[in-house]
């Protein structure tokens, strides 16, 4: 028989004369390997089961780990920092043609009541306690500690664009809620998903969403459809329901080191209150003079520096010196933190604050992988979050009176946008500066490219407040000559 270009006989496949196959190293299963067990992914039967405990243990260690408290503010730090830069670029015309232009009366028009709105705390967040870079600061901190965060979109606020965002726990989200529904859609951890498509279509959130101690069990759920919601997470695998923290690769080594330095000080300051011993020569205790007489009291004086003891006869005195912490605790925590710093992408030095032993061709290279990653989460936050949200933002603006003479009809021409991350100047900037330039001289690079990666601005507004601030000083220098004229 032959099977995929095999030639397989019976033999081959079963009966007594079965030959050996040489495996995969990886797959063989020797003694010294028979603890490691089958896994099964990121599947959603084994994310439900870790979802819990790994949520609460994340944010344990985001609580009471120096280490991972700063990885997640550094995620807070460098995918937002001061916010994603919005710019609107509805064209007319057909793309490619010779009459594709940007209509910059609609793209201005739509940059300040997008930025107006967003900036309003009271008018973008329904509790009205922050505006959207808080908001999306508070939503990275959720993702990446949590695994997972969810947004309701209001569209019916009462504000002037009639539209707001609500940030809710993942908790609130039943993850043991699990059925099939009526119309053969299926609820995979309180996430019900198209049976067809394995779209998302709704969530089901507890009605004590607004309480900070919030705990689903038992509470009534609420059914919010996939236009009304948002929800944002790292997906590992197809089909994946939930998220998983990002520190689920380190949380038991920051953890062991935890209980490490716990152990170190326990060890340390016992050592410290046991400096010094007295003992009686084994088998003569009956000639030594007993310790309960109240006439001795060599050994329970106050000690002071310099100070000599003369001990009862036949008692001798061990002075304990201290072993902790060692020469081995930097060492240990040192591998220990590189092994987190590898498992959540941060570069070494910057992230533990240590600076010895690097020179300025390792950090950079450190830097720049680093960096890499930031802007790969960035674009994963844009697409699952700011773009959902200016969509939605959109057609609630251009239903209402406030959007002017704009149509909601030409909702797809106004709904072209570019959201852009933040970037980061370097140690020596003046080096990267003469480089664009280069770049831009000789065709690899465009300004517009340029000014985007250099300082996240806009090229073609650059240009225009310049020619402002150009006449501006063309103006005044005038003013000045005239006064100057008149006086003389």
């Amino acid at each position: 028989m032959r099977l995929f270009g095999f030639n397989i006989s019976r033999r081959n496949i079963s009966g007594r004369g079965r030959r050996m196959v040489r495996s995969f190293a990886a797959a063989l299963t020797p003694r010294w390997l028979a603890g490691w067990k089958w896994d099964g992914g990121f599947s959603n039967k084994e994310v439900k089961a870790g979802l819990q405990t790994t949520r609460s243990r994340s944010r344990d260690m985001f609580k009471n780990s120096a280490h991972y408290h700063r990885f997640i503010c550094l995620c807070q730090t460098n995918i937002v920092g001061d916010g994603f830069v919005f710019t609107s670029t509805p064209h007319d015309g057909v793309p490619g043609g010779t009459n594709y232009n940007l209509d910059e009366q609609a793209a201005a028009f739509i940059e300040y009541h997008y930025n107006r709105w967003a900036q309003n705390a009271n008018w973008c967040d329904v509790a009205g306690a922050q505006n959207i870079v808080e908001m999306d600061k508070m939503n990275v901190k959720s993702w990446k500690r949590d695994g997972e965060y969810f947004m309701i979109m209001d569209r019916h606020a009462q504000n002037p664009y009639g539209f707001a965002l609500q940030c809710i726990r993942p908790d609130a989200v039943d993850h043991n809620y699990n059925t099939t529904m009526k119309n053969k859609n299926v609820v995979i951890m309180g996430i019900e998903f198209d049976y067809q498509t394995g779209r998302a279509v709704a969530c089901y959130v507890g009605s004590s969403v607004n309480y900070a101690d919030y705990w689903n069990s038992g509470q009534p759920l609420k059914r919010y459809s996939a236009k009304d919601f948002i929800h944002g997470y790292t997906i590992e695998e197809p089909g994946q329901a939930r998220g998983i923290t990002a520190g689920i690769s380190v949380l038991r080594k920051l953890k062991m080191l935890a209980d490490f330095d716990e152990a170190e000080l326990v060890i340390a300051k016992d050592e410290a209150c046991t400096v010094r011993s007295y003992y009686a020569p084994a088998n003569r205790e009956s000639e030594i003079t007993a310790l309960t007489d109240p006439e001795i009291e060599q050994l329970t004086q106050t000690k002071e520096p310099g100070q000599a003891e003369v001990l009862p006869e036949g008692w001798e005195s061990r002075v304990q010196t201290p072993q902790h912490p060692n020469r081995e605790v930097t060492a240990y925590k040192k591998t220990m933190l590189r092994d987190f710093c590898s498992g959540v992408g941060l570069e070494y030095a910057n992230a533990c604050n240590d600076w010895g032993g690097v020179n300025y061709s390792s950090v950079r290279a450190g830097t720049i992988s680093e960096r890499d990653g930031w802007k790969n989460d960035q674009g994963l936050f844009i697409q699952q979050n700011k773009t959902p949200v200016y969509l939605a933002w959109l057609g609630s603006f251009l239903s209402l009176s406030i959007s002017g003479a704009f149509p909601i009809e030409k909702f797809s021409k106004f709904a072209e946008h570019l959201f852009r991350g933040r970037r980061w100047d370097w140690v020596d900037p003046l080096k990267d500066m003469r480089a664009a330039e280069l770049a831009v001289e000789h065709g690899w690079k465009t300004d517009s490219q340029v000014t985007a990666e250099i300082t996240n601005g806009n090229f073609d507004k650059n240009v225009e407040e310049i020619k402002r601030i150009d006449t501006l000083k063309k103006d005044t220098s005038l003013e000045v000559k005239d006064e100057q004229t008149q006086t003389a």
